[in-house]
């Protein structure tokens, strides 16, 4: 049997996060049904191709099955290239993953000709439903995870249970990737560099992540050995990776463990070898600092949000702004660079009336992310609009109180999304542009910009242009 993954494809001159690197996703479902079914020919049609060659490929393989993961900013562009797999292949299984049809699996059967979508973890899923289709049986209701149409309704079958053990999971499909076909992160010491996944899930809950999509089961989150991680990047650094992204939604969660995997990263001794990480503004005690230090982090991607302590409460960050200095100056001591994530206009619901960061505080927080670089608590920031997506409780309240705007085409996070009370798109814009230019200027003067990730760099000047 064929299975044929892919991206939505890329469209030329417009930014896509998929052109920095491969989807991690696909690459472990490969690896999984490797390992389960020698019968299964794989193939990944990866995202730098456009959708002419995208079909094109397809039709080079003559799958028997096709799958296609995607986030929700990308589900305009994945609706229209299922539209496009369907005309070619009338009969062919399509079958959709991914945060969005984790999320929305009713919004995607409903607004594509897709047949089947994975909720939540995929590899054994998708090694399930590889098996009904190779072997003609008669019942998805058997299969955990998934929705699916079922005459004119569309049914979901129970969660799937966790994987609790990752490190059974066997390493994403590296062998079928030419890295040099990715521009790589956008802020980067050394290339080619790529990321890799340390853990899954995460115990916060948010109100403006969709993470909680990834809850219908326990344990919330689930961590590799420290070795497992290890070998994968001593895997990666004899591919010639010279820079990873440790993917987790915090790599602090759980500051003993990480300390461990700064120790096993040390004992590989790989000369010239660099990570990024991302962090939470609290349990960071300074052995974790030094550690990461003498592992060879360089910079770190700290989820700050707001200036305001208001805020923070309200959108359930649980850190508060003496952690955000604390965990920064800490950074600073070890010489570690700090990337800063804001966002403006949070949004979260207090007693059954609608909160959300009036302009006011907004300018503070941006008043705040100048003093954080100003003093070097930072070096870089990322400056977007809080951004209701499928799954996270800002996505129930924006829907609660009719907010969001109508005929939305974009869920990204530099548009704005939703209609506040009181605040006009022209005040919202003018703070988005001071932000990106702020955020653009410490970029290029960082002297660490990858210059290959140009259509990223792009749409940020785009954005900034529109808010004249």
């Amino acid at each position: 049997m064929k299975v044929a993954f892919g991206d939505p494809p890329m469209q030329y001159l417009r930014f896509t996060q998929a052109l920095s690197s491969p989807n991690i996703g696909i690459l472990y479902l490969i690896s999984y049904l490797r390992k389960m079914n020698n019968q299964v020919q794989t193939y990944y049609i990866q995202p730098y191709l456009n959708l002419k060659q995208h079909i094109e490929k397809l039709k080079q393989i003559s799958p028997d099955l096709y799958g296609i993961s995607f986030a929700n900013s990308l589900q305009n562009r994945a609706y229209n290239t299922i539209k496009h797999v369907r005309k070619n292949f009338p009969t062919i299984p399509i079958i959709c993953g991914g945060a969005c049809p984790s999320a929305d699996p009713e919004g995607v059967l409903n607004n594509s000709d897709a047949d089947i979508c994975i909720i939540g973890e995929g590899e054994v899923t998708s090694h399930e439903l590889v098996d009904f289709y190779m072997n003609n049986k008669s019942d998805l209701h058997k299969i955990p995870g998934i929705a699916f149409r079922d005459n004119d309704q569309i049914i979901k079958t129970p969660p799937r249970p966790l994987i609790k053990d990752l490190d059974t999971i066997p390493m994403p499909a590296w062998d079928i990737i030419n890295f040099s076909n990715y521009s790589g992160i956008t802020l980067k010491k050394k290339s080619p560099d790529t990321c890799i996944v340390s853990s899954r899930g995460c115990p916060f809950n948010c109100t403006f992540c969709s993470n909680p999509v990834w809850k219908a089961n326990k344990p919330w989150l689930r961590a590799r050995s420290p070795k497992n991680i290890a070998e994968e990047i001593q895997y990666l650094y004899g591919r010639g990776i010279r820079e990873i992204y440790i993917r987790a939604d915090e790599f602090n969660i759980n500051p003993k463990w990480c300390i461990e995997v700064c120790e096993e990263i040390q004992k590989l001794d790989l000369k010239g070898m660099y990570f990024q990480c991302n962090l939470r503004a609290d349990n960071f005690p300074e052995e974790l600092a030094k550690a990461m230090h003498d592992a060879n982090f360089w910079m770190v991607h700290l989820g700050i949000e707001s200036g305001n302590q208001r805020c923070l409460d309200g959108i359930n960050k649980r850190i508060t702004i003496k952690s955000i200095l604390d965990t920064c100056q800490k950074l600073k001591k070890y010489k570690i660079k700090t990337f800063g994530f804001f966002m403006m206009f949070n949004i979260w619901e207090e007693n059954n009336n609608l909160q959300f960061e009036s302009p006011k505080e907004v300018k503070h927080t941006f008043a705040f992310a100048r003093y954080l670089l100003r003093h070097k608590l930072i070096s870089n920031i990322s400056w977007g609009f809080a951004t209701p997506m499928p799954g996270a409780k800002l996505y129930q309240i924006a829907k609660k109180y009719k907010i969001i705007k109508p005929n939305l085409k974009e869920t990204s996070p530099w548009e704005i999304t939703v209609n506040l009370p009181n605040v006009s798109e022209k005040t919202m814009l003018s703070i988005r542009r001071k932000g990106m230019i702020l955020q653009g200027l410490y970029g290029i003067l960082s002297g660490n910009l990858n210059w290959r990730n140009w259509r990223h760099i792009l749409s940020k000047v785009k954005y900034i242009l529109k808010s004249f």
